[in-house]
């Protein structure tokens, strides 16, 4: 407050020294002493300015609340809804997905990992999958370029949960899916990319499922 009254007296003194100057009156010695009472109520409020202290703002409180590494780092993991084709001219109905970037293969041999769908008692050379058969889905690495593995947690939501060390087992072999559960994959040769794969729901058309719709996401 100090500081905006004295600014203010000086800028009053100075529009008073340049009236005077203006009129053309011929006392400059008023002049002269009202500039250097301008300047001086200036530099009087320059100094109260720079030598009253900062105020000091009070502590806010911080939160407390632990949020572990691994659910922070999930947090916000895009998931991408690749819809895969099942063929029509196998025995099983499958199809296939690649992982980089995900996305549907156009046949179950070109992608990463193959889709399946097989009925329990019956042979490669009948119809599986069709009518009322039950169904029994699998992910299967039929080109051998990647490995699967059941997830300890969500990794979705939770990239910790496609680690070795909280327990992943990856493995080059078919494996059965359940709908909902989350599964990690990696590309054969290459254990630093990992991706989450989770089916939703299996397709129930009949007499033989069409499409495979499958949530991905690329945890690293």
């Amino acid at each position: 407050m100090v500081d905006l009254l004295l600014g203010g007296a000086a800028a009053v003194l100075l529009i008073a020294a340049m009236v005077v100057l203006l009129k053309g009156e011929r006392r400059p010695a008023i002049s002269v002493a009202l500039i250097v009472l301008a300047i001086g109520t200036f530099a009087g409020a320059i100094f109260h300015y720079q030598s009253t202290p900062a105020a000091v703002l009070p502590d806010l409180p911080i939160a407390s609340a632990a949020v572990s590494p691994a659910a922070s780092q999930g947090l916000g993991t895009a998931t991408l809804h690749v819809e895969v084709p099942m063929g029509t001219g196998d025995k099983y109905p499958q199809g296939a997905i690649w992982l980089d970037p995900p996305r549907a293969g156009t046949d179950a041999y070109t992608g990463d990992l193959s889709l399946l769908c097989s009925t329990p008692g019956k042979t490669d050379h009948d119809q599986n999958c069709t009518g009322a058969d039950k169904r029994v889905w699998t992910a299967e690495p039929l080109a051998k370029r990647a490995l699967i593995s059941p997830a300890t947690g969500d990794p979705f939501a939770d990239p910790a949960a496609c680690a070795e060390s909280n327990g992943a087992a990856y493995q080059a072999g078919y494996l059965e899916l359940a709908a909902g559960k989350g599964y990690c994959v990696r590309l054969t040769g290459d254990t630093g990319r990992t991706f989450a794969l989770r089916i939703p729901s299996f397709p129930v058309e009949l007499p033989l499922p069409a499409a495979l719709k499958a949530d991905i996401a690329v945890l690293g």
